[in-house]
């Protein structure tokens, strides 16, 4: 019995082990990542058609698309999902849908504290857009959100952010979180 054949063939046993390990690593990720693609793929959550936005044409529609995609995109994703224990989505947020002077609020001033979004509660800070996008771009990127994947609401008018933004007056701090919002809310119902 030759005393350096064992030797050998242990590191052919070992080289086999590790090239086994990663074929079935090279096929685990794609056993997890194919339906994820095709999932994303088949999405249901499309983007809004001028055909159920009452009264928004199809280019004012591209236009908030646009807008949405530039300056929003980022934190919300590009299907308005959002971004789990960060920000949070667009999809179904009642504070989004359920009125047009609150989504109008954030946006002109942004928020910074707790609020609290389909269940969750997130805690980060959205950034102040009323500073670089006007009233007209304000209106499109809401109203895209408002019936893009699935949400319907009906549009905003730029006069409607014109109005919302003088009634900030001076105000350049942003909300902070969804209590300050809520009253804000409040107030403006108050007689």
């Amino acid at each position: 019995m030759d005393p350096e054949k064992p030797g050998a063939g242990g590191g052919e046993k070992e080289q086999n082990a590790a090239q086994v390990v990663v074929v079935m690593l090279i096929v685990a990720f794609g056993a997890l990542a194919l339906p994820w693609m095709v999932l994303r793929k088949l999405e249901s959550r499309a983007p809004a058609t001028a055909s159920n936005v009452p009264g928004v044409t199809a280019e004012e529609l591209a236009q908030g698309g646009k807008i949405y995609y530039r300056s929003c995109s980022g934190c919300h994703g590009s299907r308005g999902e959002g971004k789990p224990g960060r920000y949070p989505p667009l999809v179904g947020a009642s504070w989004l849908l359920d009125d047009k002077e609150t989504p109008i609020r954030v946006t002109l001033l942004g928020v910074a504290g707790p609020i609290e979004v389909s269940g969750a509660l997130y805690n980060d800070v959205m950034p102040n857009m009323g500073v670089t996008l006007s009233d007209e771009d304000i209106a499109l990127v809401l109203t895209y959100t408002r019936s893009s994947w699935g949400n319907s609401a009906p549009a905003i008018a730029t006069e409607e952010v014109a109005k919302v933004r003088a009634s900030l007056g001076d105000r350049l701090e942003p909300w902070a979180g969804g209590a300050a919002l809520a009253e804000a809310r409040t107030a403006s119902k108050a007689p």
